[in-house]
């Protein structure tokens, strides 16, 4: 059994005998793992008394309120503990019927109870099974693939003059054009945005795209090559954003209650095109977005990152379009004082839960060298700059 595995059996309740109807005395077990019951409650609107569904795993009941959706029901956070795979397939619950995986029930039906759990618990055995296949084939495409980790040894700006009526600033890792912007106002703050450059305090652009000044120096670039040289050298040398010793980290993480894991997660992305550093909840598809290097250039070439709660997962990508977990080792091994005040080791090349996590770590996973472009950039010019 995997480490995975293991960890989700742990946070699981154990089932425990109980009637499929909370009104009934039977003391006759379900097979299913989830029970399905009936409890009475005024309704809000008129306050006449009906009859609304529970659910239970274990010892943890919820009930199933008609109008409100599941991450408003999933009180216990089933979803998010990885106790369900995904949430309940087409659920809707209304006062005269719920519906889940193309089920729909009617609470004055004598067999709702049984249906409901039928539906309900057939559907978690399905879901339980394609994690399991796409995870055996997952582990079958992996096997002795050769990883694809890029190392980006060198970050640096160069100027492109050969548009006679638009010159381009282009931001390059080792050989890849990662960015070109036009050489003015917009493209240059576009730079700072996605956090490639460092904000001048003052920046003007000549009318004709001729002519350049930075923090009160004038480049006039377009018709003398020194100058050009002097504006491209002047651009790595005090305006490269990431690949310096005191690069600050791009990515944050906060509490907050609110959110399904408990925390926001704050980046630079375009996921509409336009540059946004915003917070998001940290949730599956905040971390796609993360994982997307057309959209989002936080994590280094060839790491892929996955949230299956409770569970965050690094990858790096294979030549054979699969993927393998971090090598392990001291390079992919996050060393932090924990909210505690206990030193924690987290191998990356292991899943880490999230549970029981504080800001601090998980801070300190994100931004960590193995995973986040930035700190490895930062890292590799300080050992040069200790050489």
């Amino acid at each position: 059994m995997s480490p995975q595995q293991k960890l989700n059996d742990s946070n699981r309740p154990e089932p425990f005998p109980t009637a499929s109807n909370g009104g009934s005395s039977s003391t006759v077990e379900s097979p299913f793992e989830i029970k399905i019951g009936k409890k009475l409650v005024a309704r809000p609107d008129n306050g006449a008394l009906t009859e609304i569904f529970t659910m239970t795993l274990g010892t943890e009941s919820i009930d199933l309120v008609p109008l409100k959706n599941w991450t408003q029901l999933d009180t216990f956070k089933w979803r998010p503990r990885c106790i369900l795979p995904r949430i309940p397939a087409g659920l809707e619950i209304s006062w005269d019927h719920l519906k889940v995986a193309g089920e729909t029930v009617s609470p004055w039906d004598p067999e709702a109870c049984e249906k409901l759990e039928r539906a309900f618990n057939e559907w978690l055995a399905l879901e339980r099974k394609t994690v399991e296949l796409t995870q055996a084939k997952t582990r079958a495409a992996t096997l002795e693939a050769p990883a694809l980790l890029s190392d980006e040894d060198a970050v640096y700006f160069k100027l492109d003059l050969s548009g006679a009526a638009q010159p381009r600033l282009q931001y390059f890792e080792g050989s890849q054009n990662v960015k070109t912007v036009a050489l003015n106002v917009a493209g240059l703050s576009a730079m700072v945005e996605q956090g490639f450059m460092r904000k001048p305090n003052t920046l003007k652009v000549g009318a004709l795209n001729n002519w350049i000044e930075l923090d009160g120096e004038l480049f006039r670039f377009k018709d003398d090559p020194e100058a050009a040289l002097a504006l491209e050298k002047a651009l790595n040398e005090r305006y490269l954003a990431i690949g310096q010793p005191d690069a600050p980290p791009d990515v944050t993480v906060s509490a907050n209650p609110a959110s399904p894991s408990g925390f926001d997660i704050q980046f630079p992305a375009t996921p509409l095109g336009v540059v946004e550093n915003r917070k998001r909840h940290l949730n599956e598809e905040t971390i796609q977005l993360l994982q997307d290097p057309e959209r989002c250039r936080v994590l280094r070439t060839g790491i892929t990152a996955r949230f299956a709660p409770p569970d965050l997962v690094f990858k790096i990508k294979t030549a054979n379009g699969g993927e393998q977990p971090l090598e392990p080792g001291a390079d992919s091994t996050v060393s932090v004082a924990s909210e505690d005040g206990q030193n924690k080791s987290l191998p990356l090349s292991q899943p880490v839960s999230l549970l029981n996590r504080g800001v601090a770590e998980l801070n300190a996973i994100f931004n960590h060298p193995a995973v986040n472009r930035r700190a490895r950039l930062s890292q590799r010019a300080r050992a040069k700059a200790s050489a």
